[in-house]
C-alpha cells in the first residue's frame, strides 16, 4: 500500500492489506495521523482508550499533533468503571460518547481511508490491522460510523450515571415478533415488586400461554410479587367475556368495559421498566413495540393503567348498584298490580250500590286513584324493560287509521258534554297499513292524547295521518327512500316550554303536577324500536298550543 503521506485529493489508489507485525502497525498508524486533514472518527471497544492514551507514545503524541492542526476527531467506546480514567484522558483530545457493548474498532480517516482490528488488549498496540483505501468500503462504514454516532450517549452523561449510579434512560423499539415475547418474558422475570399487565383482547393471552411467560407470572404472584391484569373485551368470539381466572391464580384480575377499545398491550415491572405492544391490523398478532426505563413515559403507562383499574373498580359497583335498583323497582311494579286489580273490580262493583251522592264521589276518587297506580307500576315496568333491552314488539298488520278512529272514540266518550275541548281525526288517505305492535302503537297515540289533554283547557285537539317519504342513510353518501307512516297530535293548548322543550323525551321531564315524565320517553323508546322517529314542536304563525308527531315504516 503506498504511503498515506502521498495521498491526494484528485488519485487515491484503492487497495487492501493486513498488518501482523505490531511496529509496523504502530508505524503506518502514525503516519495516516500525519496525513490526516479534516476528520478522523474511531470506533473503538472498552480497552481502546487507554491505548491511546499512554503517555510519551507515537499514537498518542500523533493524536496531540492532529487536535493542534485543527482536526476534528470522534470516538465511540463503551465507557465503563475501569476505563473512565483513559476516557477523561481522551476527552481532551477529542470528542467521545459511550455505546454499550462495542465489539471490535474501526476508523475513517478524512473519508478515504479505513482501518479496523480486532479486540485490544490495554494499553497495547492491536495484534492485527486491515487498511483499505476501497472506496465503496469506507464510505459504507463512514455511513454506520455516523448511524452509531447519533445512538451513542455523551460522555459527561455517562460519567454522571457512573459516579452518580444512575440509571441511564433508554427508549428502544422492537418489530421482531419472536423478540418482543422474549423481552416480555425477561421484564416480568425481573419483576422484585409488583406488574401490572393489560391484554388487548383474550385472544392475545394465547400467545403469552404458549410461550410460558404466564406461568412465571404464577411463579411471581406465588411468591407474593403483586400481579394485576387488565383484559380488554373488544373481539373476543362473539362477544363474549371469557372467564380466564384459572389462567391467574393468585393474581388480581379484570375486565375492562367494551366501550374502551384498545389495540395495545401493556406491560409494567416495579414501576420502573414498561413495554408496549401494538396489535397487527386485522390480525391477532404482535406488531410494533416499545421498551423503556424512562420514567416520564413508565410513569405515564402506570397512571393509565391504574385508572383504568378504578374505572373499572367503579363500573362494577355501579353496575352492581343499578341491577339492585332495577330489581327492587321490578319487583314492587309487579307487587304494586297484585292489590290494584282488586281495588279497580270492587271499586266499580260499589259504584253501582252507592246511592248517594257523596258516595259515588269518594267511589270516583279511589277508582281514578287506583287508575293512576296501575299506569305508574306499568309505565315503571316499561322502563325496566326498556333500560335492560328486554322490551319486546310483536309485529302484526293492522290499519293505522282505522285504530286512531278506535282510540279517539274511546277518548271521545271519557270527556263530559260541558267540556270545552273537541276530538277529530284527519286522514289523508283512507286505509294507512303498518306492520308494528299495535299494543305498543296504542301506547304511544294514548300517551300522546293524554299530554294534549292535559295541557289544552278549549279548542280542538287532531289526530291525523299522512304517507310520506324518508330518505334513510345506508352507508356515507347512500341513500335508501323508505315509506313512511306519519301519525300527529295538534292540540290548542299551553305549548311547550321553552326550558323542556330540548329535554323532552328524557326520563321524568314534566311541568305536568299530575305526570311522572316517564310517558314520552316510553313513547320514544317505543318508536325507535319500530325503527321510527318522534318530535315535538309548537304551533307556528300565532297559533296556540303544539304538535307531537311520529313515524314508523309502512
Amino acid at each position: 500500500m503506498n504511503d498515506t503521506a502521498h495521498f491526494t485529493p484528485t488519485f487515491i489508489p484503492e487497495k487492501t492489506e493486513v498488518l501482523y507485525d505490531p511496529n509496523e502497525i504502530v508505524r503506518r498508524v502514525v503516519e495516516q495521523c500525519n496525513a490526516i486533514k479534516y476528520t478522523m472518527d474511531a470506533c473503538i471497544d472498552a480497552n481502546g482508550p487507554s491505548m491511546l492514551v499512554i503517555p510519551n507514545h507515537p499514537v498518542t503524541q500523533a493524536m496531540m499533533d492532529m487536535k493542534n492542526r485543527g482536526v476534528r476527531l470522534r470516538f465511540i467506546s463503551e465507557i465503563t468503571k475501569d476505563n473512565l480514567s483513559y476516557c477523561e484522558e481522551l476527552e481532551k483530545i477529542g470528542e467521545i460518547r459511550h455505546l454499550d457493548e462495542v465489539k471490535g474498532n474501526f476508523g475513517i480517516a478524512d473519508g478515504k481511508l479505513y482501518h479496523a482490528s480486532a479486540t485490544n488488549n490495554e494499553s497495547a498496540p492491536p495484534p492485527q490491522l486491515i487498511v483499505s483505501t476501497v472506496k465503496a468500503f469506507v464510505d459504507q462504514q463512514q455511513y454506520f460510523f455516523d448511524m452509531l454516532w447519533k445512538k451513542a450517549v455523551p460522555i459527561q452523561r455517562r460519567i454522571s450515571e457512573i459516579k452518580e449510579g444512575l440509571t441511564r434512560e433508554y427508549v428502544e423499539t422492537i418489530q421482531d415478533f419472536e423478540e418482543t415475547l422474549s423481552l416480555v418474558s425477561k421484564v416480568v422475570s425481573s419483576a422484585t415488586k409488583e406488574i401490572q399487565i393489560l391484554f388487548s383482547h383474550t385472544d392475545m393471552i394465547k400467545q403469552y400461554e404458549q410461550r410460558k411467560i404466564l406461568s412465571i407470572l404464577r411463579r411471581k404472584a406465588d411468591n407474593g410479587i403483586a400481579v394485576r391484569i387488565l383484559i380488554g373485551t373488544g373481539i373476543p368470539a362473539e362477544g363474549r367475556i371469557i372467564d380466564l381466572s384459572y389462567l391467574f391464580h393468585n393474581m388480581e384480575l379484570r375486565y375492562l368495559e367494551r366501550s374502551i377499545r384498545t389495540r395495545l398491550s401493556i406491560v409494567i415491572v416495579d414501576k420502573e421498566i414498561s413495554l408496549t405492544i401494538e396489535e397487527k391490523e386485522n390480525e391477532c398478532a404482535i406488531g410494533f413495540a416499545t421498551y423503556s426505563n424512562s420514567k416520564p413515559t413508565v410513569q405515564s403507562y402506570a397512571s393509565i393503567f391504574e385508572s383504568l383499574w378504578k374505572q373499572v373498580e367503579l363500573y362494577e359497583k355501579v353496575k352492581l348498584h343499578d341491577t339492585l335498583q332495577k330489581d327492587f323497582v321490578n319487583i314492587a311494579a309487579h307487587e304494586l298490580r297484585n292489590p290494584i286489580q282488586p281495588i279497580l273490580v270492587l271499586s266499580e262493583s260499589l259504584k253501582t250500590r252507592v246511592t248517594d251522592s257523596e258516595g259515588v264521589k269518594m267511589v270516583d276518587i279511589i277508582n281514578r286513584s287506583a287508575l293512576r297506580l296501575q299506569q305508574l307500576s306499568e309505565d315503571i315496568l316499561d322502563i325496566t324493560r326498556i333500560e335492560t333491552h328486554s322490551l319486546r314488539i310483536n309485529k302484526s298488520q293492522f290499519d293505522l287509521n282505522n285504530l286512531i278512529r278506535k282510540i279517539t272514540n274511546d277518548f271521545s266518550k271519557r270527556i263530559t258534554n260541558d267540556s270545552n275541548i273537541r276530538l277529530k281525526t284527519n286522514f289523508t288517505i283512507d286505509r294507512l297499513l303498518v306492520q308494528a305492535d299495535i299494543e305498543r302503537i296504542t301506547q304511544v297515540i294514548n300517551n300522546l292524547i293524554n299530554n294534549a289533554l292535559k295541557f289544552t283547557t278549549k279548542g280542538i285537539i287532531t289526530i291525523g295521518t299522512e304517507s310520506k317519504m324518508d330518505k334513510e342513510q345506508l352507508v356515507e353518501k347512500q341513500t335508501h327512500n323508505r315509506k313512511m307512516a306519519m301519525v300527529y297530535v295538534k292540540d290548542t293548548g299551553l305549548g311547550i316550554d321553552s326550558e323542556i322543550l330540548p329535554r323532552l323525551f328524557e326520563k321524568f321531564v314534566t311541568k305536568s303536577s299530575g305526570g311522572t315524565g316517564l310517558g314520552l320517553y316510553i313513547s320514544k323508546s317505543i318508536v325507535v324500536a319500530h325503527s321510527g322517529s318522534i318530535w315535538a314542536k309548537n304551533n307556528l304563525n300565532g297559533k296556540k298550543g303544539a304538535t307531537f308527531t311520529f313515524t314508523i315504516p309502512l
